[in-house]
């Protein structure tokens, strides 16, 4: 809505301007037909975010609508502490910590992570197949040892990376639909001083959006 009348204020401001062009530079005829190209033109972008708002708004819906069989499915890892699920402003967030996912200073991931990382995939192909996805690396801000030159930059990708390819290549979902970041230790959850807000720092964010795949995907 706030589209909408952000548009119609566009319109309104438009037309007066239109209206206050000297006769003597543009005759009755040719304001007239630029003004009902403007208008044309304004009322068909009116209509377009209309219907992006009531799509985008119909996805966040599923989205709430799926959180209580995710809580669910991931019940076990929820409640360890390794898997955490929320709404926020981006969508639906899985966070899994860094422990969950793999062995220290280790890129394979554990048969645990495995395991969350299927239950995951099956949610992406299943009720939730229409929406794009972000998956965002963060670290602490411990630098890495024995990283040879390796930043919390690189090491926050290299995660999220990880992850990408546990779902494209093992689990055969559709590449176009991720996206990846990395973070490094610059947006924590938590304290660095200790090592449990450290520990809750180390996560991918697998963050389901209220963004409709691409057409061309064929979905």
């Amino acid at each position: 809505m706030g589209k909408m009348r952000f548009f119609c204020f566009l319109l309104g401001c438009v037309l007066l301007t239109m209206g206050c062009a000297s006769a003597e530079d543009r005759g009755p005829s040719t304001l007239s037909r630029q003004q009902g190209a403007t208008i044309e033109s304004l009322k068909n972008e009116i209509l377009r975010l209309n219907e992006e708002l009531d799509e985008t708004s119909g996805l966040r819906a599923i989205l709430l609508q799926e959180k209580p069989k995710i809580e669910k499915l991931l019940a076990p890892q929820i409640t360890r502490g390794d898997v955490l699920l929320e709404m926020d402003s981006r969508g639906l967030v899985v966070t899994v910590l860094d422990h969950a996912l793999f062995d220290p200073d280790e890129t394979q991931f554990t048969p645990a992570g495995e395991e969350t990382l299927g239950k995951i995939a099956s949610v992406l192909s299943g009720p939730l197949q229409k929406n794009r996805v972000e998956l965002e690396g963060h670290t602490d801000s411990q630098p890495i040892e024995g990283s040879d030159g390796v930043t919390n930059w690189e090491y926050s990708i290299g995660r999220a990376a990880a992850v990408l390819h546990y779902f494209t290549d093992t689990q055969t979902l559709e590449p176009s639909r991720f996206g990846v970041t990395g973070y490094a230790e610059y947006r924590p959850r938590a304290s660095n001083d200790n090592e449990q807000g450290r520990d809750r720092n180390r996560r991918v964010e697998i963050v389901i959006t209220p963004q409709k795949v691409p057409h061309a995907l064929g979905l």
